[in-house]
């Protein structure tokens, strides 16, 4: 790959990673909305009203914050012993089809996700108590899942050595 485009991988990966980071802090902040809320709920019976509703959804699309950048430091899950085994030509082609599979299950997850937020919209679901409209929450979580998508399909075309 041209240094313009591994200039561009790094620059995405950075990208991911600091959203990552965003986002871990933002699970830390729900944990602690979690405790609070277990805390009212035993103590006083009175729990943080509507934190429910927002704590599921916020998990959801914290956690689809995580993936672009799981997936462009290449942290997912790799069996390499067939590679290692055979040597380096069959482990650069298996590392490039494990990258294949992976940037088209997250290409699907993210049409699938699109696509529930769209009908989220359509059928104008709300949150249970707060009655909040749930589609920009599920549309966050598509556009994460498309991003890790997207650095899936960058980890085809970039080296390994060249990520990190």
């Amino acid at each position: 790959m041209n240094g313009l485009g591994t200039s561009i991988a790094g620059s995405a990966a950075r990208a991911a990673r600091a959203i990552a980071v965003a986002a871990t802090l933002g699970l830390l902040l729900l944990a602690a909305g979690t405790a609070a809320d277990v805390s009212l709920r035993y103590l006083f019976a009175t729990p943080i009203p509507g934190f429910i509703d927002v704590a599921a959804l916020a998990g959801a699309v914290l956690l689809s914050a995580c993936m672009p950048w799981v997936v462009a430091c290449r942290g997912n899950i790799a069996v390499e012993f067939v590679g290692d085994h055979f040597g380096g030509a069959t482990a650069r082609h298996l590392g490039r089809f494990g990258a294949a599979v992976t940037a088209a299950f997250f290409a699907v997850m993210a049409w699938q996700f699109a696509r529930y937020a769209v009908d989220m919209w359509q059928t104008r679901e709300a949150m249970a108590v707060l009655r909040w409209p749930v589609w920009p929450w599920w549309s966050a979580v598509a556009v994460f899942i498309a991003l890790a998508a997207l650095a899936g399909f960058a980890t085809l075309v970039t080296p390994p050595e060249a990520a990190s």
